[in-house]
């Protein structure tokens, strides 16, 4: 077993990490606890939203985080597509402080905009949150593009 720099244990099986799902779990587990842990990263613009949140004390663990992921709604479509991300906030935006089985769930790039769009009040903030390049809206509806030819 070996742990990470923001506390992070692997205690999977060795060579999980060398599989696609497993590289992509790993990435996505690592992400969540450097956005917590990384204070660093937390003084930038991008990184200020995640100041005081945490990551609950079974999710320090690979292990207890790839068995509760797959119970998460949205995790087959993430599983298969990259345009899913792991959300603390739209599920339970009144504990938005914790990454956790009961406060998480998979959504889409568009939900995770909207959602910021409607926190933060600012298309602005939600581009510079997701590294979006361009994000165009009428009527509600918002279609993403990463750079200005496909816009």
């Amino acid at each position: 077993m070996a742990m990470n720099k923001y506390g992070g244990v692997n205690d999977m099986p060795e060579g999980y990490t060398k599989t696609e799902l497993g590289k992509r779990v790993y990435s996505l587990w690592f992400g969540m606890l450097r956005r917590c842990y990384d204070y660093k990263q937390q003084n930038r613009k991008r990184g200020k939203s995640y100041t005081d949140v945490i990551v609950c004390e079974r999710w320090f663990y690979l292990k207890n985080f790839v068995e509760d992921i797959q119970k998460l709604e949205g995790y087959d479509e993430w599983a298969k597509s990259s345009t899913m991300s792991l959300d603390k906030d739209i599920y339970a935006r009144e504990i938005t402080k914790i990454y956790s089985p009961q406060t998480c769930k998979f959504v889409s790039q568009k939900e995770n905009i909207q959602e910021m769009n409607d926190r933060c009040n600012t298309i602005e903030i939600a581009k510079e949150y997701c590294k979006t390049t361009y994000v165009l809206f009428k009527n509600e509806e918002y279609k993403i593009f990463k750079t200005e030819k496909e816009a």
